[in-house]
């Protein structure tokens, strides 16, 4: 009886230890629901009862970034702003397994011309009404990351997952990132429409875009205006992208960034028309922005003034210049670069038989989606510039198409 009862109460003593250990092992992870949830909740978003504007997707590394100013830059600050509010939901007695997310803008930037809505297209509101936020698929995602870990090194780790190029890796960072906005620690959340755009969800941006411009913001946010109108514009609302550049031109900081921003806005108009078929006006916005680009003198960055009017420069030559069919090119290789969105996307363009038969990149782009490879491939394939857009890396093809660009000008294209 004495030995049963020993064994009794030494069992009982090892359930117990096998007890606490599982609780120390789920309760320290930092993954699963967030306290008080059995699924992250979905933030409410404010839809401005204005038609947003339209803009260019995003391009970071261009833009010089005011301080007072809410336009993120490629590190922004963590600054203290009124973050998605998420209610708590009975909290559920069972432990579920930690589910992770799928990045970086990029923030989103150029969109290609895109029909507008017919009766076999649905419309954007239709789309928006039908999303389910967050989506099914998000549930099943696993993530090894630490989420106990603070914002700022968690950023890193999504950048790092966007990188790859890949759907498993994309949905990662966006669980990841989903995570954080339920503990209401990202921020001032202006990396959530970013994020979701480079994690492969441009509806879920369209919402999480709308979310951010119905913040309060000392400043009216570039980057969200121009992101939202490039997005307005892949899903053919091309009213709504211009409200939204008019939103953003009403909302102008003063000196002495007023100048620089004002030649980004023209710079964004420009390519909301040239996707809206209207290339008259496209140019007319270039134009635009190519004479305002130098005369800005902002506190710092003016050295990249030069670059962006030049980049702007490519983009009204090519509104101009659709095939290189009649072209007679020499043979050679040629070198240039073009501004990208973390720095100059160099290009070596080789030209054998009057053809495009060879490109190559060199580039610093930390989320590049594949374009590097993706984009160069299209061009050669097709004998022209006119190539499809990467989602997430538009800032990347526009600097690979102008330096192609520029190296057939040298190879003798009039």
């Amino acid at each position: 009886m004495y030995l049963s009862r020993r064994s009794f109460c030494f069992g009982f003593a090892l359930q117990a230890i096998a007890a606490l250990l599982i609780v120390a092992t789920f309760g320290c992870s930092g993954e699963g629901p967030a306290p008080g949830t059995d699924t992250p909740p979905t933030p409410a978003v404010a839809t401005s009862t204005e038609d947003e504007p339209n803009m260019q997707e995003p391009d970071p590394v261009a833009s010089v970034t005011n301080p007072d100013e809410s336009v993120p830059s490629e590190e922004p600050g963590e600054e203290a702003m009124d973050e998605p509010v998420v209610e708590p939901e009975p909290p559920t007695p069972e432990t579920v397994a930690a589910v992770e997310p799928t990045i970086e803008p990029t923030i989103e930037p150029a969109a290609e011309p895109t029909a507008e809505p017919t009766a076999e297209r649905p419309s954007l509101d239709d789309l928006l009404a039908d999303l389910e936020i967050p989506p099914p698929w998000l549930e099943q995602v696993q993530t090894q990351y630490d989420t106990s870990q603070p914002w700022k090194e968690a950023r890193l780790e999504i950048r790092r997952l966007l990188g790859f190029g890949k759907t498993e890796t994309h949905r990662e960072a966006v669980k990841l990132m989903w995570i954080y906005l339920q503990k209401d620690d990202m921020g001032d959340g202006h990396e959530y429409p970013m994020y979701t755009l480079l994690g492969g969800e441009p509806l879920w941006s369209v919402r999480a875009h709308q979310w951010y411009l119905a913040k309060p913001h000392a400043n009216a946010p570039l980057y969200g205006y121009v992101g939202l109108a490039s997005l307005y514009a892949r899903y053919g609302e091309f009213e709504k992208g211009k409200a939204l550049l008019d939103d953003a031109m009403n909302g102008l900081p003063g000196p002495p960034w007023q100048i620089m921003r004002k030649a980004d806005i023209m710079d964004a108009y420009g390519d909301l028309y040239a996707a809206w078929g209207k290339p008259d006006e496209a140019k007319k916005y270039y134009a635009q922005a190519i004479e305002l680009y130098p005369t800005a003198k902002p506190p710092y960055g003016g050295h990249l003034l030069p670059r962006r009017a030049a980049k702007v420069q490519s983009k009204l030559d090519l509104l101009t210049f659709r095939s290189l069919e009649t072209a007679e090119l020499r043979d050679g290789q040629y070198q240039e670069k073009a501004l990208g969105y973390a720095g100059d996307v160099h290009v070596t363009l080789v030209v054998e038989n009057g053809k495009i038969a060879d490109i190559k990149i060199r580039h610093e782009e930390k989320i590049d989606q594949n374009a590097c490879t993706l984009v160069p491939q299209r061009i050669i394939d097709s004998q022209s510039l006119q190539v499809d857009a990467v989602s997430g890396a538009t800032v990347t093809k526009d600097a690979i198409v102008n330096g192609a660009y520029r190296c057939l000008k040298k190879a003798g294209l009039n």
